[in-house]
C-alpha cells in the first residue's frame, strides 16, 4: 500500500495480520528521518510510534532498533535465530545496500527489460561488497527467471543462476533467501523437486516469516 491506508482495519484483514506498521523515510544527504507508527488493526488504535533522526550510515541500527521495539510492545517471544536475523547487517557498504534494493525492485516488477537491470544493480552491489550474500541471492533468482522476460536461452542463465545461488549459500549458509535462491534453480533449471522442496524447507526453518 504505496498511499497512507483510509482504512487500516480492512487493510489488516486483506492482509491477514492483527498488527499494521506504517512509516515514511526520508533521506537529505548522509541524514535520514525514520518514521513509524504500529497499529493494533482489530481496534485501529495507536501501540507506538517514533521519529528517527540519524546519518545514513547508521540504518541498519534503526532497522534493528524499529523491529525490537515493536517486538517488545507487542511482547512478543523471539527464538535466537529471530533475534539474530533481528541484529544482522547484511553489508557494510550503504551504497552496495542501495544497488540491493534497486536491484530488489526492479526484479519485482518483472516485466519488460527489468530483470536485466536488476542483474546489473545486483553485480554492482557485489563489486562494491563481494561478500554480500543477499546480492548474490537476488542475482541468482534474477538469471533464473531471466529466460522468460527475456531471449537469453536457459543453457545460458541457468548455469549464472546456480553459480550464484552456490556462492551465496557459501558466505551464509544460514541466509534463507539464498537457500530459496538454489531451491528456485533446482526446481527450473534442474527439475530436481526433492532437492528443492528440501531447500525451501531449509528456507522456512531459518526464517519462517519468510
Amino acid at each position: 500500500y504505496k498511499s497512507v491506508p483510509a482504512n487500516v482495519p480492512d487493510i489488516a484483514k486483506q492482509l491477514g495480520v492483527g498488527n499494521v506498521l506504517e512509516g515514511s523515510v526520508q533521506k537529505s544527504g548522509d541524514a535520514v528521518r525514520v518514521n513509524v507508527q504500529l497499529i493494533n488493526a482489530l481496534n485501529d488504535t495507536h501501540l507506538w510510534g517514533d521519529i528517527y533522526d540519524r546519518k545514513l550510515t547508521d540504518i541498519f541500527a534503526v532497522e534493528s532498533d524499529i523491529a525490537t521495539t515493536i517486538a517488545d510492545t507487542l511482547q512478543a517471544k523471539l527464538s535466537g535465530a529471530e533475534k539474530q536475523l533481528i541484529t544482522a547487517q547484511p553489508t557494510s557498504d550503504l551504497t552496495a545496500y542501495e544497488f540491493y534494493l534497486k536491484g530488489r525492485s526492479l526484479w519485482g516488477k518483472r516485466s519488460g527489460d527489468n530483470i536485466p537491470k536488476a542483474i546489473a544493480f545486483y553485480e554492482q552491489a557485489i563489486a562494491r561488497d563481494p561478500n554480500y550474500a543477499l546480492a548474490y541471492a537476488g542475482l541468482a533468482e534474477a538469471y533464473a527467471i531471466l529466460p522468460a522476460y527475456t531471449a537469453t536461452s536457459p543453457q545460458d542463465a541457468y548455469p549464472k543462476a546456480k553459480a550464484a545461488a552456490v556462492k551465496a549459500l557459501q558466505l551464509d549458509d544460514k541466509l534463507a533467501e539464498a537457500h530459496t535462491a538454489l531451491a528456485l534453480i533446482l526446481c527450473i533449471g534442474d527439475l530436481d523437486m526433492a532437492r528443492s522442496i528440501s531447500e525451501f524447507q531449509r528456507a522456512i526453518a531459518l526464517n519462517p516469516n519468510y
